[in-house]
C-alpha cells in the first residue's frame, strides 16, 4: 500500500476502542486480515476502560483475538486525574482478572485534566503508578503527549518511565487519510527518550472495520519489541494467496529439498 511510506524501519502498532467497531457490536476489526496485513501489525494497544466505573464494551473481544494471532498486547486504562486512585487501578485490574499481567504490558492514558491543578494530577499519576507495580512487579507506560504534560506534570516528580507519545500531523478532511508523522515524536521538556510514538489518528483502517485507525511506532526492533514483552523471535503469518487470511509459514530445511520431474503442460 502506497500509503506506508514513513517510518519503515520501526515495528507498526495500532490502538483500538470500542469507536473502531460499531455501536451494536456487529461491525468489527477482522484479526485475520490484521493478522494478514503488510507491513505486519506487531502490537496493539486497546482500551480496557476510564474512571473506575466503564470497561470498554469491545475489550474481551479485542484481547481475545489479539492474542490467537499472537501479536504483543498493551491494555490501557484512561485516568481521570479527580477520581481516587485506588478506585480506578482496581476497576482496571478487575478488568483484567484472568488475563497474565506479566505477557502484557500496561498503559495509563493521560490526556484529560478535568480541571485539576499539575500537582493533583501528578499526584494521582504516582498513586496509579504505585498500585500497578505492587501488583505487577513493574511500572506501565504512560501515554500522554508532549504539550499536555509540560502543562500538567511534574516529571522531576516521578519516577523513570516508558514513555508512549502522540504526535501527528494536523487532519485532513474526511475522507483523506492523514500520513504519519516520521518519527521521532516531540517529546516533554526534560526526557530524552520515547518508547511509543502514535503517528497518525487517522490512518487507514486495518482489518475492515471503520474508516480510520491510530498508528503507533516501537522504538526498536522486532526483536526488541518481544524481548520487552518477554517472548522469543516468533514465526510471521504469511497472507495466502487465494483468500488473504493468515497461514502459518512453512519452513523447509535445505537438506529436505529433493529434485521433481519437471510436469508436462498440455498446449491447448
Amino acid at each position: 500500500m502506497k500509503y506506508f511510506t514513513t517510518n519503515q524501519q520501526y515495528p507498526l502498532g495500532i490502538d483500538l476502542s470500542v469507536y473502531n467497531s460499531s455501536a451494536d457490536g456487529r461491525r468489527r476489526p477482522n484479526f485475520d486480515l490484521i493478522a494478514a496485513h503488510q507491513p505486519s501489525v506487531e502490537f496493539i494497544a486497546m482500551r480496557a476502560g476510564q474512571s473506575w466505573g466503564y470497561r470498554d464494551p469491545a475489550f474481551s473481544y479485542y484481547l481475545a483475538e489479539a492474542q490467537r494471532i499472537g501479536v504483543c498486547i498493551l491494555p490501557y486504562h484512561v485516568v481521570f486525574p479527580g477520581e481516587s486512585a485506588r478506585r480506578q487501578m482496581d476497576s482496571f485490574l478487575r478488568i483484567l482478572a484472568g488475563v497474565d499481567l506479566a505477557s502484557v504490558r500496561l498503559v495509563l492514558d493521560l490526556e484529560l485534566d478535568h480541571g485539576q491543578t499539575r500537582s493533583k494530577i501528578t499526584q494521582t499519576l504516582n498513586e496509579c503508578l504505585r498500585i500497578l507495580q505492587a501488583e505487577t512487579s513493574r511500572l506501565p507506560l504512560v501515554y500522554s503527549r508532549a504539550s499536555w504534560v509540560n502543562e500538567h506534570l511534574s516529571l522531576r516528580d516521578l519516577p523513570e518511565l516508558d514513555w508512549w507519545l502522540a504526535h501527528y500531523l494536523p487532519r485532513r478532511s474526511y475522507p483523506a487519510y492523514t500520513h504519519e508523522f516520521p518519527c521521532p515524536p516531540r517529546l516533554p521538556e526534560g526526557l530524552s527518550a520515547w518508547r511509543i510514538h502514535q503517528t497518525a489518528e487517522r490512518a487507514p483502517a486495518i482489518g475492515g472495520s471503520g474508516w480510520y485507525m491510530d498508528y503507533d511506532r516501537w522504538n526498536g526492533t522486532r526483536a526488541e519489541l518481544l524481548a520487552y514483552f518477554g517472548r522469543a523471535e516468533q514465526q510471521r503469518a504469511e497472507a495466502c494467496p487465494l483468500d488473504g487470511l493468515a497461514c502459518p509459514r512453512r519452513k523447509i530445511q535445505p537438506n529436505s529439498i529433493t529434485a521433481e520431474k519437471p510436469i508436462a503442460m498440455e498446449v491447448i
